[in-house]
């Protein structure tokens, strides 16, 4: 049942930040709606593929820093915020106007901008509850995906 629940709490999740984010950034778009579920969706198979990175990084942060909850929650930070600031910066070059040259998309191209990855982040930590929920607390960081 998990198994089935953590992707959909994400897709929801990740639909609706990106609703937001078009309704801040592009009011005048059509199609809203559809357009938030496939970024939602693309969104989620970004969080697929970024998992290999979060994993090998965080396997490597963890064999420096030790093993134990204290070291798996700053793992956890460490690894997980700037790798979805990454993502969440993706899914601005597709949203946000203006988001390029490179510089203005890896630093946002505005306080609105900056705010709404910052959210995405924050949105997709919140999402990550019912995964530690269900492992009993575990944090899923390198280790415990080996």
């Amino acid at each position: 049942m998990v198994a089935l629940l953590y992707p959909a709490v994400k897709l929801l999740a990740y639909t609706f930040w990106c609703y937001l984010g078009l309704r801040n950034f592009r009011p005048s778009m059509n199609g809203v709606y559809s357009r938030s579920l496939l970024y939602g969706f693309l969104r989620l198979l970004m969080g697929l593929f970024f998992a290999v990175v979060i994993w090998l990084i965080s396997t490597i942060v963890l064999s420096h820093i030790g093993y134990g909850l204290p070291q798996n929650i700053l793992t956890y930070v460490l690894v997980y915020v700037p790798v979805r600031w990454i993502e969440w910066s993706i899914m601005a070059a597709l949203i946000v106007p203006d988001s390029f040259p490179l510089l203005r998309w890896i630093s946002a191209t505005s306080p609105r901008d900056r705010n709404w990855r910052l959210g995405g982040i924050a949105i997709s930590c919140l999402a990550d509850i019912p995964l530690i929920a269900s492992l009993g607390g575990v944090i899923p960081t390198g280790r415990f995906l080996c």
